[in-house]
């Protein structure tokens, strides 16, 4: 049985598997939102943390909406545990219907997020842009501006959910983090060169 892969561990995954400086900064910015939500919501932490910065493992493979399915077939090469790659397969927006992911070309899977790790991940990465933490309201409405009106309101209900089980709201978790000021460990190192 494979183990959860540690923080220095994901990161040299991303370099190995020649993500971008950018995607890696973003992840670790998606770990620094996740991270503090984790922490409300009973979450397996290494697991989370794990997800998080290898969300976007697929973009060394493609920027489109096959990078979820993309990551987790890396992942799968590398032995990585089948919790990891479902985080990474079922990240993308707030989730996918078999019907969108059917319309979209992606191999026959489930892209709903379910657990409350996938959902924690997934939600971060909305709440990310580049490597700002943004509202929902301001996530939303952006995914609503680029014609995403269902995926905006699947968002909009993950947040709530999420939000319940956390006991606070997200937005007030997230309002003040900062990606300088918060990280430590390797991703803190990553991001002050």
């Amino acid at each position: 049985m494979s183990t959860i892969p540690t923080e220095e561990e994901c990161i040299q995954i991303l370099k190995e598997e020649g993500c971008s400086r950018s995607i890696i900064k973003h992840c670790c910015a998606v770990l620094l939102v996740s991270m503090k939500i984790a922490e409300h919501c009973r979450a397996n932490l290494d697991l989370v943390k794990a997800g998080a910065l290898l969300h976007d493992v697929g973009r060394s493979r493609t920027q489109g909406i096959h990078h979820g399915v993309a990551g987790a077939d890396i992942l799968k090469a590398r032995g990585m545990p089948e919790e990891l790659m479902r985080i990474v397969r079922r990240h993308v927006g707030a989730g996918l219907t078999w019907e969108e992911a059917k319309a979209l070309g992606l191999p026959r899977a489930n892209y709903m997020p379910e657990t409350i790790e996938e959902k924690i991940v997934s939600h971060a990465d909305n709440l990310v842009g580049d490597t700002d933490v943004r509202s929902l309201e301001i996530a939303a409405r952006d995914l609503e501006d680029r014609g995403f009106g269902v995926a905006a309101e699947r968002m909009k209900a993950m947040h709530e959910e999420l939000s319940q089980a956390c006991s606070i709201d997200i937005n007030v978790l997230v309002k003040e983090l900062s990606l300088k000021k918060s990280l430590k460990g390797p991703c803190g190192a990553y991001i002050s060169r």
